[in-house]
């Protein structure tokens, strides 16, 4: 499920080579500190996309203002966002008001972004999920074509239990971009504690400037997934078309480095079996989002 961060998605330019070696470094030593079961029936949080529509999907930064991505050899940017629950992939994370803020720094060579998530009180279940994940992407352009394979590692923890969690994914992001509207697909596999586990999506989002501070914008996406995933997250032994989606946000540019918006995010489960297995197969939360970036 694609992470709408207003510059997480519509940024193409890349992390200078440090950023590999920085994302070594805290693969090491951001590791919970709880025990750890990796057993795949207690896997409740699944892996987080950088892509989770927990952000708007925009740039912050009108196109009169922006310097070409030539003329920008490093920028950076911060963004936190407020929201009335978390879900990733058709999987209810948090049902109860959550913070998430992401950190990126992009140059070149690649792009290395952070991002978190906090709950702010206990949920329905009884946790309190808390997750760190890191991801090191190169993005690729070929006319209005975009390539950019991906690797990320999660972290997730509920400092209410001992159960932790972490692990690997490699990823593939494929977009056409055609005037306002662009065509998407994401594909992951898990390549550590789960392995084997497939989650792929396509769908189709838009952009519109309605005046020179103000952006909406849009998408709606299908999700599925391989019997390794759905076994692992849901305990159901059977590949399926999990889900169905659509999103919404508006920006607005406060500064010309500095937005502001809020975001909605509605989903729900499409196949019969797994969403037997769910105790909230529809979701919709929305949240406010705002961000600098340089």
């Amino acid at each position: 499920m694609e992470r709408n961060g207003p510059a997480m998605m519509s940024r193409t330019s890349n992390v200078a080579g440090t950023a590999g070696a920085a994302w070594l470094a805290l693969a090491t030593c951001c590791a919970p500190v709880s025990a750890q079961d990796t057993s795949p029936l207690h896997a409740t949080a699944p892996v987080v996309l950088p892509n989770s529509p927990a952000f708007a999907q925009t740039s912050p930064n009108p196109p009169e203002e922006k310097r070409s991505d030539k003329g920008r050899p490093v920028s950076y940017g911060v963004e936190v966002g407020l929201s009335s629950g978390y879900a990733d992939r058709g999987f209810v994370i948090s049902d109860r008001a959550v913070v998430q803020a992401v950190m990126w720094v992009s140059g070149s060579v690649a792009a290395f972004s952070v991002w978190s998530n906090i709950t702010l009180r206990e949920t329905t279940d009884g946790s309190r999920p808390q997750i760190l994940e890191m991801e090191l992407t190169r993005a690729h352009e070929w006319r209005n074509v975009t390539i950019e394979p991906a690797i990320r590692m999660f972290f997730y923890r509920d400092p209410l239990s001992i159960y932790s969690s972490r692990s690997i994914e490699s990823g593939l992001h494929l977009s056409y971009h055609g005037g306002p509207f662009r065509l998407f697909a994401n594909q992951s596999v898990d390549v550590l504690t789960y392995k084997g586990a497939y989650f792929g999506e396509a769908g189709i989002a838009f952009e519109r400037r309605v005046s020179r501070r103000i952006e909406v914008g849009g998408s709606s996406n299908t999700g599925w997934a391989s019997s390794t995933f759905n076994d692992a997250y849901v305990g159901i032994d059977k590949s399926a078309l999990n889900l169905t989606g659509m999103q919404g946000w508006l920006t607005v540019y406060v500064k010309p480095h500095f937005y502001i918006g809020p975001h909605f995010q509605f989903t729900t489960t499409v196949d019969r079996t797994v969403r037997t297995a769910l105790a909230r197969p529809t979701l919709f939360f929305v949240g406010l989002t705002t961000g600098v970036e340089f």
